[in-house]
């Protein structure tokens, strides 16, 4: 194979990665022998094209889901007992009252991931435009966290070949 259409399929999937789980992208960058500058831009870019892909794929299958539901489900069984919170949703209503919008986009791109984050904000918040100018300041932030701890770091070294 060529040279140059690896090192594409290699910024494909650092930006797919990105897109997803933000977290470890700037990881696997490093590890492919990204610099700094191409890691950031990379995982940067994917981060962005998560948001505005899960924003929009966000509603539609919010949209889906509140049609099937009022088709099979009808009516609410009284004697269901209750819903219980795992630690995952109580951490981030926690954070949505005591931090709000800034708060729940700065856990977004690093501890949950962006399409779960980008869904949850855009439920708790309407206003679509600040939200996702929210998530893109933050993803800028954790980008230059993550990419310089990644370069600093070089896990890759320890990785045989």
């Amino acid at each position: 194979m060529d040279e140059h259409v690896i090192y594409l399929l290699k910024v494909l999937e650092v930006g797919l990665i990105a897109s997803v789980k933000f977290a470890i992208s700037p990881f696997e960058a490093e590890r492919y022998g990204f610099n700094f500058r191409e890691s950031f831009l990379i995982t940067t870019a994917g981060g962005i094209f998560g948001v505005f892909v899960f924003t929009y794929m966000g509603h539609a299958i919010a949209f889906g889901w509140r049609k099937i539901k009022n088709i099979f489900y009808r009516r609410r069984d009284k004697d269901k007992p209750l819903k219980k919170f795992k630690w995952s949703t109580r951490f981030i209503i926690k954070t949505k009252m005591r931090f709000g919008l800034i708060g729940v986009a700065l856990i977004t791109p690093s501890v949950i991931s962006i399409p779960v984050g980008t869904f949850l904000i855009h439920r708790f918040y309407r206003r679509r435009g600040r939200n996702i100018l929210a998530l893109i300041v933050f993803i800028l932030f954790w980008s230059t966290v993550l990419n310089l701890t990644a370069q600093y770091i070089k896990l890759s070294q320890y990785i045989p070949q």
